[in-house]
């Protein structure tokens, strides 16, 4: 802008051309689709339309949910190349406004279940139940895609198909999945056993009334009859089964079995004011028992509210899906040796010797002890004691600074030989490769001598990836 304007526009206090054009981009950032004012009992559907890069399905939802047309609004989602423009959105929630409430508080649950699945968790067993030899999945897995429109073309396959369709249960079992992988590492919800490997489990009806018949022996107060029993599996990538009569056996090995069993097996406890007095009411509960199973590891986890009967639900899963008699054992104990990272020769190693999928491996802090020896007296009987201690000394780095943990020690703590010491913790970040819908992402791992193992990871397919790592490197023991 010449001075001379800029000048003339400051004297008048006028707002210059940059200004102004500012102002102009403020505006526009500024606007909004009224989603909280038109729907204010539809948050999680609010949220959905403003995600979803595949904005028909939003609609499909809509219109199968009222089971009305609505080509006004047809007519944007089919313009749209992404996400939905803010007055297109403000057209559909408009559309939704003029339903009725017992319609809307409808589509608002379906919309909650699939915002839920927004996790990583979720996201990635949505996309475990995907399969892209499947004309359908395929489409919804092509660009744009995006975690809320896989989720909720599960959910529409699922309670809102196509007049004639087959009921597809494959939302349900994300739900499972999702809260599976967050159940894993806690003991409060998951226990781990070891198997027969290489046994594929076989359910029918003989075998579901078998197993129906040992859980309500578990549970005497459980009828047979009053369990519902699910089984689903995950191929290689988790494909489903469902490649239009090819044997998908042979072409994509099932990797993971999940089999769940639910029933009345606890008890709900509330309160009621019924007559002007307070009533305790004990009714009871759905429970759940799961099983995941990898015939190709052997690997067998047990999810159960209930710590005290999933040995037994192990058991009874060997004797009745497996139909063997091999050992059921707890997991296998894994031993880390640290000693390797005593030394920078364990750069070179992780540098040549990562997995696939694995991009780089970080070393961000070295925990050392030097064990001694402390003579003492008891004051109490009067006796020597010798006390068996230890000092330690924790080598960090900051995350941003570009030196090795090797140098950081010799520049900063003056340290040149990690030899001399006990070596008690490491803990690394696994940079894990972009693989399709998921980004490029971080892993952190904190390994304890001798069988501490805290990582961070969210799905299975992370877990394994730090598993062979540790192992390749030789870092991981199990036996």
């Amino acid at each position: 802008m010449p001075a001379d304007e800029q000048i003339t526009a400051q004297e008048h206090n006028q707002p210059t051309a940059a200004q102004q054009q500012q102002s102009a981009k403020q505006a526009r950032s500024r606007q909004s689709d009224d989603g909280p004012e038109i729907l204010p009992c539809m948050e999680h559907f609010v949220t959905l339309v403003r995600k979803a890069k595949r904005p028909g399905l939003a609609l499909l939802l809509v219109e199968r949910a009222s089971a009305t047309s609505l080509p006004e609004v047809a007519a944007l989602t089919d313009a749209a190349k992404g996400i939905l423009a803010v007055q297109s959105r403000k057209v559909m929630f408009h559309a939704v406004a003029k339903l009725g409430a017992d319609v809307q508080q409808h589509i608002e649950r379906a919309a909650e279940r699939v915002v839920l699945l927004d996790d990583e968790y979720g996201a990635q067993a949505v996309q475990s139940l995907l399969d892209d030899e499947d004309i359908n999945d395929a489409a919804i897995m092509a660009a744009p895609s995006d975690r809320y429109s896989r989720a909720l073309f599960l959910c529409l396959l699922q309670d809102f198909p196509e007049t004639g369709a087959t009921r597809d249960q494959r939302f349900d079992n994300a739900e499972r999945v999702q809260v599976m992988h967050r159940q894993w590492k806690s003991e409060n919800y998951s226990s781990h056993y070891l198997g027969p490997k290489g046994v594929v489990p076989s359910i029918d009806a003989d075998v579901e009334g078998v197993l129906r018949g040992r859980i309500s022996a578990l549970f005497p107060q459980v009828a047979p009859d009053q369990i519902i029993i699910e089984q689903f599996t995950r191929r290689d990538l988790a494909h489903a089964d469902r490649c239009g009569g090819k044997d998908s056996d042979e072409v994509t090995p099932v990797l993971l079995h999940t089999l769940t069993a639910t029933f009345n097996g606890s008890t709900a406890h509330f309160r009621q004011v019924a007559n002007g007095e307070v009533v305790e009411h004990e009714e009871p509960a759905a429970m759940s028992a799961s099983f995941s199973w990898e015939p190709g590891t052997g690997a067998l986890g047990v999810f159960c509210e209930d710590r005290e009967v999933r040995r037994e639900l192990a058991t009874i899963f060997r004797d009745v899906v497996l139909a063997c008699d091999g050992e059921i054992n707890d997991m296998p104990m894994r031993e880390f040796d640290l000693f390797g990272f005593s030394t920078p020769a364990m750069l070179k190693r992780i540098e040549q010797e990562r997995v696939a999928g694995i991009e780089k491996i970080s070393i961000l802090q070295i925990k050392v002890a030097r064990p001694f020896e402390q003579q003492t007296t008891d004051a109490a009987n009067g006796r020597d004691l010798i006390q068996h201690l230890s000092s330690t000394m924790l080598i960090g780095k900051d995350r941003r600074d570009t030196r090795q943990i090797y140098q950081v020690a010799y520049d900063d703590y003056g340290v040149d030989d990690l030899t001399c010491y006990m070596l008690a913790q490491v803990k690394l970040v696994f940079r894990m490769a972009k693989q399709p819908h998921r980004k490029a992402h971080n892993v952190a791992v904190q390994i304890t001598s001798p069988n501490g193992l805290n990582d961070k990871s969210k799905t299975e397919d992370d877990r394994k990836r730090v598993l062979e790592q540790l192992t390749r490197i030789g870092v991981l023991r199990e036996f």
